[in-house]
């Protein structure tokens, strides 16, 4: 007798026909892509507000900087206004006492004034007698005293300016002028 066995031949057919594919929804790609898209959008914001974070961080470091150089500023500023409130107020003594400046000081302040400037000459006495106004110096250039002389006459304080001496000595010359005063009255 022989014996057949035909189911072992089937299920070997059978099994390798089991093989299952799969099915992939369109409802899931869907929430696949939708998930995908936001997770790049995210993502995307995530490096942007970051970098948006940098830029103003740097900003900030940038603004500290110059509010500290402007506030050192705004001190110097202030430390100027003050010194010039100071020498303004200083000028506008200085210009009060000018103007109430009487006899002497004038007369002093023109016979400084009309000291020639490049030569060496200096005066050691100065007295005055009624209109009379005697200048005593040195020098150690007799040809400044003429020009001294000149510089008189045009401050317009003086009527007349006359040379009483001079005296040549070894190393310098003494002279002394004679001024009338143009306004008559005692500078005193």
């Amino acid at each position: 007798m022989i014996k057949v066995n035909l189911l072992t031949d089937q299920t070997s057919r059978t099994r390798k026909k089991s093989f299952v594919t799969p099915t992939v929804s369109s409802t899931g790609l869907i929430f696949l892509a939708l998930f995908l898209l936001a997770a790049g959008g995210i993502s995307g914001w995530y490096f942007y507000v970051k970098h948006e974070i940098n830029k103003c961080r740097e900003k900030q470091k940038i603004l500290r900087a110059e509010e500290a150089r402007l506030k050192g500023l705004k001190q110097e500023i202030e430390k100027f206004e003050k010194l010039k409130q100071q020498r303004l107020s200083r000028i506008e003594v200085i210009e009060q006492l000018k103007e109430n400046q009487k006899g002497p000081v004038l007369l002093l302040n023109s016979v400084i004034q009309s000291i020639p400037r490049n030569g060496l000459l200096w005066l050691s006495n100065l007295t005055q007698k009624d209109d009379r106004v005697r200048i005593v110096g040195n020098t150690k250039n007799t040809e400044v005293i003429p020009d001294f002389m000149i510089n008189l006459a045009a401050s317009g304080i003086f009527q007349s300016v006359d040379l009483e001496m001079i005296d040549n000595q070894k190393d310098a010359a003494k002279f002394s002028l004679i001024c009338i005063t143009a306004n008559r009255k005692k500078a005193e």
